[in-house]
C-alpha cells in the first residue's frame, strides 16, 4: 500500500502534462455546470429569481456556498504550487473528474425531467405539477446531488486538501437546510401525495439516504 500511493505521488509529479490535463477536465467540469444551467432549463420561472416568504433565505445561502467554491476551487492549482494543502495523488484527481462527469450527466438528466418547474428559489409554481418520474422515482433532489458530485469531485481533481475539505463541510450544511425547507413547502402545496412520495423515495441516494 505505501509502495503503491509513493508511485502515484511520484507520477503526479513527473507526469506534468497528465495533471495539467487533469486540471483542465476540472474547470471543464464547472464550464459543464454553467452550461447546462444555461441550456436545459426551459420556461420563464427557470430563471427567475425572486424570493417568496416560502424561500426562507435558502437560496442566498446556497448563493454564498457556490461563490466560495467558485473562488476556492479555480486557485487551487495555485495553492498546490505555493505548497498551500497540496496533497499530489493521481488516483484522487482521475476520482474526481469520474464523479464530476457522474454529476453533470444527473444534473442534465434532472433539469430536462422538471422541465418547466424547476426553478432558482422555492416558490409554487403556475399549475404546479408533482414530478415522480425519472430519475425522481428513485431520489426527489438529484439537483442537489449533481451539485455535491460536481463540486465535490472538482475538489479531488484539483489534489487540494483545504477544497477538499471546504466543499463539503459549506456544502452539507447548506443544502440540508435547503432541502428541510423545499420539503416542508411541497408537503403544504401537494399534502398527502408528497408524503405519499416521501416514502417511497429517497433525498438523494436511491435506498440509503
Amino acid at each position: 500500500m505505501l509502495s503503491f500511493r509513493k508511485q502515484a505521488v511520484v507520477s503526479w509529479h513527473d507526469g506534468g502534462k497528465c495533471v495539467l490535463a487533469i486540471y483542465v477536465l476540472a474547470y471543464a467540469l464547472l464550464v459543464g455546470f454553467f452550461a447546462i444551467e444555461r441550456f436545459a432549463r426551459h420556461g420563464k420561472d427557470t430563471k427567475n429569481m425572486s424570493r417568496t416568504d416560502r424561500d426562507k433565505g435558502t437560496t442566498t445561502v446556497i448563493s454564498i456556498v457556490m461563490g466560495m467554491a467558485f473562488i476556492l476551487l479555480p486557485v487551487s492549482p495555485l495553492l498546490n504550487w505555493l505548497g498551500i494543502g497540496a496533497i499530489h495523488v493521481l488516483w484522487i484527481g482521475v476520482l474526481g473528474l469520474l464523479l464530476g462527469m457522474i454529476g453533470l450527466v444527473i444534473r442534465y438528466v434532472a433539469f430536462t425531467t422538471l422541465g418547466r418547474f424547476f426553478s432558482r428559489t422555492l416558490r409554487e409554481a403556475e399549475n404546479h405539477a408533482l414530478i415522480t418520474s425519472g430519475i425522481y422515482k428513485y431520489i426527489r433532489h438529484p439537483g442537489y446531488l449533481s451539485d455535491f458530485l460536481i463540486f465535490i469531485g472538482v475538489a479531488l481533481a484539483m489534489n487540494n486538501l483545504i477544497s477538499m475539505i471546504m466543499i463539503p463541510v459549506t456544502f452539507a450544511p447548506a443544502y440540508a437546510y435547503r432541502i428541510h425547507v423545499e420539503e416542508k413547502m411541497l408537503i403544504e402545496i401537494f399534502g398527502k401525495k408528497y408524503s405519499e412520495y416521501q416514502k417511497i423515495s429517497k433525498r438523494l441516494i436511491p435506498h440509503i439516504l
